[in-house]
């Protein structure tokens, strides 16, 4: 008697074949959702002057490593949110697509090893979190996503598939180690795990052939891209130098809600791996797959919860992809290791869409929507995927006109140009020729080592022949605390000659000294929140260097969450005091703490030698008292003078953009006054009350002059009872002579009016003095007031 198993084999093949269809329209979910068309081309903007400064870098030929010194590698210019250029735009959409191609072929490999509530799970993470699957979260959870899926084909003998599988996953993970580097640890695992997973399956040809490919593509890659194999190594440490600084420097301290959240899913998540471990235990190539997944989910939580602002979601999607891949690596896993691997995974919907866009008004349940609407925009870009063109073409052409500096343009001519700050973009508009320091957003020298990289490259004989230096400080640092001993370098070696645009050019000195670090003989003890005197003279300007450390649990924390953070508190010679965030890593070197420099007119200050503010003493605190335990006990602390430039008079083209349209140079101005654009024009502002003295001489003058609000104060929600400012004139004895000036009150008097004040004696002491004050209600919340174009004159005498 026989059996007819055809209709058995005819429904697995039905089967399967319903499987291979679903896991198809997975991929293409997961492209349609992944794929980017570019980003934001604001030219003095962070991010995109960095995805720019990337490109221009590669296209000239600069050694990643020691000119270009960056998490992201060579590639970087590849990243899905890179601001373009349109010679490049073809090629950079065709390469979006490409990639995110490759991604979804691997997700959809790990999704036909899944059953179907892991599946499901998985689909609804791309179709939920569309507009935030892209960059990081992608790029930390592939290597995981593609080794499920290659010991899903090996266990089950999948040759050919498991072939095709190799030849796309390593020249992927290839291409995102180049884009950014700090992927290493992840690609690395992957490439050693699958190897283990290969041997163990006997698939001796696959192993070999993925042992090679891996290094094989990254090398092939990194020659293609312009550098040397020798320089490998020096990029992979300071990659390596940049992390370690930028946890330990850039700790952002979100609402508990959203630590409590993190903490939950990665203790769950090592729960849940432990528990697929033991159940593994006797399985090395299980084994290997659940370690990479528990370490992806570290990786990611780091990542997202160092600075926990909007990097949380990198933590979130990236959970929300790996954590329903391990029951399938878990032999008979139980009914509760699924359905805690799937809650944990869950728990990130309402995460993610309350990270969407905060503080902007986001509301519950947009996430959904804007998930919708980014898949229907992908559907129609990848049925016309160069539609952006013209928009970027139009885009950049209005950034050029925008951020357009003539002057710069003129003085530079075609010698090598620098600038200090994140708005690097700005040198790639204006054509100059741009010559970076290594780390060239200067913010991100965390550590002695980084830093000695950028000051070098303002010393000596072939250093950059100007520097445009811009006021950028981010998180509340003490703005001469970020990229210090470059910005001590520049002060002793350059010299400014205009301000165009809030960008201060410094022009290099005949001669240069070399970057100075402290004496190792001149360090002193101190205790957390001991007020210490600082030694100040006229003469010098004071740099201090502070060195602190973690304690235990201090250390514990900053390996498991992030780095506490430690303040600088400084008086000042007024009794007043003034509290800065002070990067712990990057204050050894030293920093310039006195003068004290707070704005870009400051900077411009210290550089004529005019008054600045003199700090007297300072002390070192933690973030909070309660994470005081987490610093060891004691400080020490370390002051150098440096003799102070020569005071001069500014010429006429800086007194101009310092004090725009003056007549007079103030003798004095009110602490935190400062100037800055308004609708393309350079203004002199302060939050009123604030005070401009005058030294015309003895004599009777009339004082007219430009007074305005910023624009935003009219839309501003608080500023329903604004009733203006008055300008006030007077010899600082007499009366004083007032023009009223409410734009709240009396549209028409936006955005700006003329006032002339006067006439009004000067007595023997030559001294005027002008006064912007709140309104008659004395309502000051939105008294955002500028000026410009103030001009004394004599009084006409009467025949």
């Amino acid at each position: 008697m026989t059996v007819d198993d055809t209709k058995p084999r005819h429904s697995a093949r039905i089967a399967m074949a319903a499987h291979v269809t679903a896991a198809a329209l997975a991929s293409v979910l997961f492209l349609i959702a992944s794929v980017r068309f570019g980003g934001s081309v604001a030219g003095d903007e962070l991010d995109p002057s960095w995805t720019m400064v990337l490109r221009w870098a590669s296209m000239h030929g600069l050694r990643w490593g020691s000119d270009i010194v960056f998490t992201y590698g060579p590639l970087g210019y590849l990243s899905p949110y890179n601001a373009c250029d349109p010679g490049f735009y073809g090629a950079f959409v065709a390469a979006q697509i490409a990639l995110a191609g490759a991604a979804a072929f691997l997700f959809a490999n790990a999704w036909f090893a899944q059953r179907w509530p892991e599946r499901i799970v998985l689909a609804t993470a791309v179709v939920f979190a569309a507009p935030m699957l892209a960059a990081d979260p992608v790029w930390l959870s592939m290597p995981a996503v593609a080794l499920v899926g290659m010991y899903a084909h090996a266990a089950a003998g999948r040759r050919r598939a498991l072939w095709l599988l190799l030849a796309v996953a390593a020249p992927y993970l290839s291409t995102i180690l180049l884009i950014k580097m700090s992927t290493l640890l992840l690609v690395v695992t992957c490439w050693l795990a699958g190897i283990v997973v290969l041997l163990r399956a006997r698939l001796r040809r696959h192993a070999v052939a993925w042992l090679v490919l891996v290094p094989v593509c990254s090398l092939a890659l990194w020659i293609a891209s312009g550098q040397r194999p020798g320089d490998l190594p020096a990029f992979v440490s300071v990659v390596f130098e940049i992390s370690r600084g930028y946890t330990a420097a850039m700790g952002s301290f979100p609402p508990p809600f959203y630590d409590g959240y993190g903490l939950t899913v990665v203790g769950g998540s090592g729960l849940v791996g432990l528990w697929a471990a033991w159940r593994a235990r006797l399985d090395v190539a299980r084994l290997a797959c659940i370690a990479l997944c528990g370490l992806t989910v570290f990786v990611a939580w780091r990542a997202g919860f160092t600075r926990a602002d909007t990097h949380v979601v990198i933590f979130v999607l990236t959970a929300w992809l790996v954590l329903p891949l391990l029951p399938s690596l878990t032999p008979a896993a139980t009914p509760w290791l699924r359905a805690a691997a799937l809650a944990l995974a869950i728990a990130a919907a309402p995460i993610a869409d309350r990270a969407f866009n905060p503080g902007t008004g986001h509301r519950r349940g947009e996430l959904p929507v804007a998930s919708l609407r980014t898949l229907r925009s992908n559907v129609d870009l990848l049925a016309r995927p160069l539609t952006y063109r013209p928009l970027l073409v139009a885009t950049l052409d209005r950034e050029r006109l925008r951020l357009d500096l003539p002057q710069t343009r003129a003085a530079v001519g075609r010698r090598s140009v620098d600038l200090v700050g994140t708005q690097q973009g700005v040198v790639m508009f204006n054509g100059l020729a741009y010559r970076p320091a290594p780390v060239f957003q200067g913010y991100g020298a965390y550590t002695p080592r980084l830093q000695r990289l950028n000051a070098d490259a303002y010393s000596g004989p072939d250093r950059t022949d100007f520097v445009l230096l811009a006021y950028s400080p981010i998180d509340g640092n003490l703005p001469t605390g970020e990229n210090a001993l470059a910005f001590t370098t520049l002060y002793r070696n350059y010299h400014p000659v205009l301000v165009e645009k809030s960008y201060l050019l410094l022009e290099k000195d005949a001669e240069s000294v070399p970057p100075q670090s402290p004496s190792e003989d001149g360090w002193r003890d101190a205790t957390w929140g001991e007020w210490i005197d600082l030694p100040t003279t006229p003469e010098t300007v004071t740099v201090l260097a502070l060195r602190s450390a973690l304690s235990v649990p201090g250390k514990v924390v900053a390996t498991l969450l992030r780095e506490p953070g430690q303040q600088i508190e400084l008086e000042l010679a007024d009794g007043s005091t003034r509290r800065f965030r002070l990067v712990r890593g990057a204050t050894p070197g030293g920093f310039l703490v006195s003068p004290l420099v707070q704005s870009l007119d400051d900077y411009v200050r210290l550089f004529v030698g005019a008054d600045l503010p003199v700090v007297r003493r300072f002390r070192l605190l933690p973030q909070s008292e309660a994470m005081r335990t987490l610093f060891a006990d004691g400080v020490q602390w370390n002051a150098t003078q440096l003799p102070r430039r020569p005071r001069s008079e500014l010429t006429p083209a800086m007194r101009d953009a310092f004090y725009p349209g003056f007549s007079h140079r103030p003798q004095s101005v009110t602490d935190g006054a400062h100037t800055i654009d308004v609708q393309g024009r350079r203004v002199l502002f302060m939050h009123s009350p604030w005070q401009l003295t005058f030294a015309p001489g003895a004599g009777t003058y009339v004082v007219t002059g430009e007074i305005g609000i910023v624009p935003n104060a009219f839309a501003s929600d608080g500023c329903g009872g604004g009733d203006g400012v008055d300008v006030k004139v007077s010899n600082g004895a007499g009366a004083m002579l007032t023009y009223r000036y409410d734009p709240f009150a009396d549209a028409a008097l936006r955005p700006a009016r003329r006032f002339e004040l006067g006439p009004v004696d000067v007595g023997p002491d030559g001294v005027l003095r002008l006064d912007v004050t709140p309104g008659p209600a004395n309502n000051a919340d939105c008294d955002w007031a500028w000026l410009r174009d103030v001009t004394i004159r004599a009084a006409e005498r009467a025949d």
